[in-house]
């Protein structure tokens, strides 16, 4: 399973959550608190953030209890005030970064529509390429 998190960005606010993700019973799954990134960091802080929390991937065992869960009204919420992309980590040793899209009720990513850095573009590019990704997510 490829490493990957999710990063958030408050529509009202404009604060950014990076999420960690670990290996859930099913599949990757949010686990663990966000980094929070305040909108005048950004292009200082969401790189670090974003490897960093990549890094984490898979190092804590999932525990339900230690899970985030939402209400059913509080995770519409939730969506309706936020937008996000995913970032995944490469073999390559690079990442894909892809920006989702609002689609019946959820959220879609397309793979016509991501963002490729190689490793060598890391980390000087990836501000760049996840602001790229907000502007296109929906």
């Amino acid at each position: 399973m490829q490493p990957r998190i999710t990063v958030y960005k408050n529509l009202k606010t404009g604060i950014y959550y990076v999420q960690p993700h670990t290996i859930g019973p099913v599949a990757a799954t949010w686990f663990g608190e966000p980094t929070v990134i305040f909108s005048a960091d950004f292009r200082s802080k969401i790189g670090q953030a974003v490897l960093s929390n990549l890094e984490k991937f898979g190092t804590e065992k999932y525990d339900p209890a230690r899970s985030i869960r939402r209400m059913p009204d509080q995770q519409m919420r939730f969506l309706k005030e936020n937008i996000e992309v995913i970032v995944l980590k490469c073999e390559s040793g690079g990442l894909t970064v892809c920006p989702l899209r609002r689609e019946k009720g959820g959220r879609v990513g397309h793979d016509d529509d991501v963002i490729n850095l190689t490793q060598q573009e890391l980390p000087h590019k990836l501000a760049d390429a996840i602001a790229e990704a907000f502007n296109r997510a929906t």
